[in-house]
């Protein structure tokens, strides 16, 4: 079952079939999540024959058929749980080899150990890789690599063991003999006594002695801790031996110390060379994150059905478990066996024949930049031009020539597939080819990928502009303005197709360059105007961990992606000076809306809206603004110290004096404002300008020019609650109250009465001015007045302020209905309230059920990006008024309106009102991203989707709500904050980690007294999108609710919803 809908297969680059881009955006296939449950779309291989992601239309067995080399790691895949070969494995391995094929062993363990384990398997005939690719083993027992560690990695390995025998015990491999130097220590026989490794020797002298006697030929040291421990360990151990040794964690409990640019991806590439074959006719199998790099190295790659989930996604397919009869191997032995005597003899897989195959009409693919972002990218383009043969296997990588320790970058890339200097732990597959010479990677190339900054893409346009084939493509994935126009500004794509004369795609969004690396979810949009090239960048690109959509315009793509680098900027800026989760929610808000408006204005053909809500608009902008990117971290230490220089800046926060790319774009997008003379219609460009130019403090960003329309009526004022909410915006009341004469100057606040420390809080509110329970340390306006009756509050009241949870709000109309005027204004800020009756068919809202119980018109909304404690703080937030009455709207904007509580009105009340309730659900999801440790990206990619999803929904019950809503504070300003810091992200992270607890204890134990609105309001969500039929349309959301619902598990919600997709699914047939 593909992770992907299949694509046309891309016959030629000039020649393919396809269909518009727009059909072939990303979607989930035929996969369902019904009744708590999710239903893949196919059961077996033989129903649906694709491989790769979708990206190829050819059988698995005709892929199968041209594997000559299956790899396989040992302990949780060729191993049952038991330590045992699965059952059939020897039998399966004859076959297999019977027909042609070699199998291989990857592991961890020394020779020894594996002869221990694997019994009735004579290894000593098979070739291996033992110790993590120390020890490689070819056919018939020679030897053909031995590495060991230097004396200056195990002496500091050692001294560190002595320092902290409380937390972990050091072991020495030496060929099939190991040592520890305690054998009491608590860890010291683990390996022997779980894995059945040999039983350890103490070393002579152990800790007793200064200078104990340590084996000379150590191939490999273990350090073994608790799971607990882990944390802790590894990255001291990672510190200690960086640049001297590799290391890898195998177990939870094991890190392996190997020499120099050893692991398993490596030994195995030293062994197909010995015997004469190549990564382009070998499949791997294994389940850890020890086995990524051998995985991303072949041409096939499998992962366990128990494989952890970054091997999971790193696999082009899942096998059924090592638990399992028959187990994962023997099936994928036996699948590999059946097409290798159906179709091997049809296939030539010589290193000769694969040379002369490469072929025709096979496309050469290379890429331009070795930076942090242009490792990754080679890395995911390497591993599909070894799966697909309409790509050529070699992937030639232009590195910007440099040095690292007095060595080329370039000859270390190659020697050890690592960049250590940009992106270091991380390797690309060994068909990658680093070169130094632009030219000479342009050359012959059919696709030219460009991922590096605009000073060196400049370099590269003009070394390689005469000798770039006239058939060519290009794509573009560096964000960056390189041309400040007369009358325009041109973007990269422009500049590159005009230079080269070739047509030129993009593709951008949010993709922060160490989560692609670790494997982490991801998505990106890819703008191309051909459908054909489309159709062929997607079968490069699109993965399970890697979703592109598409759509056939280069402009609006690169528009919004390089735009909302001014919007990073600001989020850093927020950081550094210290702003809360409003503040910075609100400014990121401010922000896309300004450059929204500045992409209309000046560029009217190419600002589509879609592009806005897609990967490269609003996930870009998120993570790029909560995440770790180069730009948020560069502001937030020059916000913190604005006397260093830019340089310096960089340095401190990037380790690298290259100044990111969003400071020349705020200047060249600054200068073209200044030549349009339009200052005042973009105060964010503007004021973040200033700030980074020091014109002004950074603390000054919130003091922008913002525009407002005001009016007012004389009204006297009542605040129905006093939680910490409540209590927050009746300080902003009262302060607004005692300037305004248009209100009366006291304002009654009903206060729930309970004792705090054997007094009434409405006494300690009337006589200390402060709500101690519930907002302490902030002192209230002495113009409000706590009054237990609520009754009494209301009565001769016109302005009625709902901020209260809205399990208390029934209750509460029930007592002051009868006293409440009809000419009565009522605003509720009330968040998350509806009501869903007869099974989701009827629906009211918050502000639907206020107005029907007091009898009166309407009842406006107040929502937006608002943490009680960041708004009494006087940070910048802000928030949208839905009011369809005008006068009612200029009346309210004003008794909320104020410098640090920004408002903006709309007419679109139900749109404000229900995205305040949605945003609790999307917020679960975060929350167990968070609680799962999900990436930044994956996380983001989530928001994104929820937002979406809140979108239509709201669309389909209230189908006159405005779809620009979402823009406004309440919309994505409102969701970032909740889910990046409120009580229903916190609570589900507590219920991600342990979700044998209930809802009601999470509540309880977190949030001392106050009220948990996500699970409750997902239930009525959840109601009215089953009676409507929206579960397909809605499947971020439906998922959610099986997992509040304990139908299914917190990860399930993003495995289910393709966030987490693990490859095709690999089953035996019946």
């Amino acid at each position: 079952h593909p992770a992907r809908p299949c694509r046309p297969q891309p016959a030629a680059l000039g020649g393919m079939g396809g269909g518009s881009s727009r059909e072939r955006r990303h979607s989930v296939d035929d996969d369902r999540y019904q009744d708590g449950k999710y239903t893949k779309g196919a059961t077996a291989l033989q129903s649906r024959p694709e491989v790769k992601h979708g990206s190829l239309m050819q059988s698995s067995q005709g892929l199968f058929a041209t594997v000559k080399v299956l790899a396989s790691d040992l302990d949780g895949t060729l191993l049952t749980p038991d330590r045992e070969p699965g059952t059939g494995t020897a039998a399966a391995i004859q076959a297999f080899e019977e027909a042609g094929g070699t199998f291989v062993i990857c592991t961890g363990r020394d020779r020894g150990s594996a002869r221990a384990v694997l019994k009735g398997i004579d290894i000593d005939k098979l070739p291996g890789v033992y110790l993590n690719g120390s020890i490689v083993q070819g056919l018939n027992g020679k030897i053909i690599k031995s590495c060991t560690l230097s004396g200056e990695v195990i002496k500091a390995l050692v001294d560190w063991g002595r320092a902290n025998r409380d937390k972990a015990s050091i072991l020495f491999v030496d060929g099939e003999t190991h040592y520890v130097m305690d054998r009491s220590e608590e860890h010291a026989l683990y390996m022997h006594k779980q894995l059945l490794d040999p039983e350890p020797l103490e070393v002579e002298g152990g800790w007793a002695s200064a200078e104990p006697k340590i084996p000379t030929n150590v191939n490999m040291m273990r350090v073994i801790c608790s799971p607990e421990n882990m944390a802790v360990v590894k990255p001291q151990i990672r510190e200690l031996i960086y640049g001297k040794a590799n290391c890898a964690q195998s177990l939870k409990t094991t890190i392996d110390i190997m020499a120099p640019h050893t692991n398993k991806a490596n030994g195995l590439h030293v062994l197909l060379q010995a015997i004469g074959q190549s990564e382009a006719v070998t499949a791997a199998v294994g389940d850890s994150e020890n086995d990524l790099e051998m995985l991303q190295s072949v041409r096939v790659a499998c992962a366990m059905g128990n494989a952890v989930q970054k091997t999971k996604t790193s696999a082009h397919f899942v096998l059924p478990t090592n638990a399992e009869t028959p187990s994962g191997v023997v099936y994928l032995l036996s699948s590999i066996t059946e097409a290798l005597k159906t179709l091997g003899s049809q296939l030539d897989s010589s290193p000769a024949s694969q040379k002369r195959q490469k072929r025709e009409g096979s496309l050469q693919v290379a890429c331009f930049g070795g930076g942090s972002w242009g490792m990754p990218v080679a890395r995911m383009v390497a591993q599909s031009a070894l799966s697909d043969s309409h790509f050529a296997n070699e992937v030639k990588l232009w590195i910007n020539p440099e040095k690292w320790h007095g060595k080329s970058l370039t000859e270390i890339v190659n020697e050890t597939r690592e960049n250590p200097k940009y992106m270091p732990g991380y390797r690309v597959p060994m068909n990658v080819l680093a070169v130094d010479d632009v030219n000479e990677a342009a050359r012959d190339a059919d696709i030219l990928i460009f991922v590096e900054r605009q000073d060196v893409l400049r370099y590269i346009l003009q070394e390689i502009s005469g000798s770039v084939k006239k058939t060519a493509i290009a794509l573009v994935m560096s964000k960056d303005l390189l041309e400040v126009g007369e009358s325009s500004l041109k973007f990269g794509s422009q500049v590159v197709s005009e230079k080269l004369g070739i047509p030129v795609a993009v593709l951008m969004g949010g993709t922060l360059a160490g989560d692609v690396a670790a494997g982490s979810f991801a998505e990106a949009t890819l703008g191309c105007a051909d459908p054909m090239h489309t159709s062929l960048l997607l079968s490069l690109f699109n993965k399970p961990n890697f979703s592109v959509s598409a759509l056939n315009t280069t402009e609006s793509v690169e528009l919004f992606a390089v735009l909302k680098t001014m919007v990073s900027l600001a989020g850093g800026i927020c950081d550094g000076v210290g702003y809360g989760f409003n503040t910075k929610s609100a400014i990121v808000r401010l922000g896309a809306v300004e450059i929204s408006k500045f992409a209309v204005r000046f560029f009217p053909q190419q600002a589509s809206a879609e592009a806005l809500h897609e990967a490269c608009g609003w996930t870009d902008m998120i993570v790029s603004s909560f995440g770790d990117s180069r730009n948020r971290k560069w502001a937030k230490v020059f916000a913190e110290d604005p006397t260093l220089s830019w340089e310096q800046v960089a340095v401190k926060s990037l380790s690298d004096p290259r100044i990111p790319t969003g400071i020349s774009i705020i200047q060249d997008v600054m200068t073209f404002v200044r030549k349009e003379h339009v200052e005042m219609d973009f105060p964010f460009i503007t004021k973040l300008h200033r700030v980074i130019t020091r014109l002004d403090p950074p603390e000054s960003l919130t003091n922008m020019t913002l525009p407002r329309v005001r009016r007012s009526d004389a009204q006297k004022v009542v605040v129905l609650g006093s939680g910490n909410w409540g209590t927050a915006i009746a300080r902003i009341v009262g302060v607004n109250v005692s300037k305004l004469p248009d209100f009366k100057n006291s304002v009654s606040m009903w206060v729930h009465e309970e004792m705090v420390d054997g007094r009434k809080l409405t006494e300690i509110i009337n006589t200390e001015h402060q709500n101690v329970k519930y907002l302490p340390g902030f002192d209230l306006p002495t113009n409000i007045v706590a009054e237990p009756d609520p009754v009494e509050a209301v009565k001769g009241a016109n302005i009625l302020v709902f901020v209260l949870p809205h399990q208390f709000l029934d209750s509460l109309l029930d007592k002051i209905a009868p006293v409440v005027s009809p000419g009565t204004i009522a605003v509720s800020l009330v968040k998350g309230h509806i009501v869903v009756e007869d099974g989701g068919k009827t629906l009211k809202t918050g502000s639907q059920v206020i107005a029907e119980r007091l009898r009166i018109p309407e009842c406006a909304v107040l929502n937006g990006a608002n943490v009680a404690n960041d708004v009494a703080t006087g940070n910048f937030a802000e928030a949208t008024l839905g009011c369809s009455r005008e006068e009612q709207s200029v009346l309210l904007w004003r008794l909320f309106n104020c410098p640090s509580f920004s408002v903006r009105s709309t007419p679109d009340v139900f749109g404000v009102e229900l995205f305040g309730g949605l945003k609790n659900v999307v917020a679960l999801a975060a929350g167990f991203c968070d609680g799962l440790g999900l990436a930044a990206n994956t996380k983001a990619a989530v928001l994104r989707r929820g937002l979406l999803e809140m979108s239509i929904l709201i669309g389909a019950l209230f189908p006159t709500s405005r779809p620009e809503t979402v823009e406004e504070s309440c919309g994505i300003a409102d969701l970032l904050t909740t889910c990046y810091s409120g009580r229903n992200r916190k609570c589900a992270e507590a219920y991600a980690k342990d979700p044998s607890r209930t809802w009601e204890e999470i509540e309880a134990d977190m949030l001392q007294g106050q009220k948990l609105q996500g699970p409750s309001c997902c239930m009525d969500v959840q109601a009215l999108i089953d009676h409507r039929g929206l579960r397909d349309k809605l499947p971020l959301l439906t998922a959610i609710h099986g997992a509040v619902t304990k139908k299914i598990s917190p990860m399930d919600v993003f495995t289910t919803n393709g966030f987490l997709a693990g490859g095709a699914e690999l089953r035996a047939a019946s």
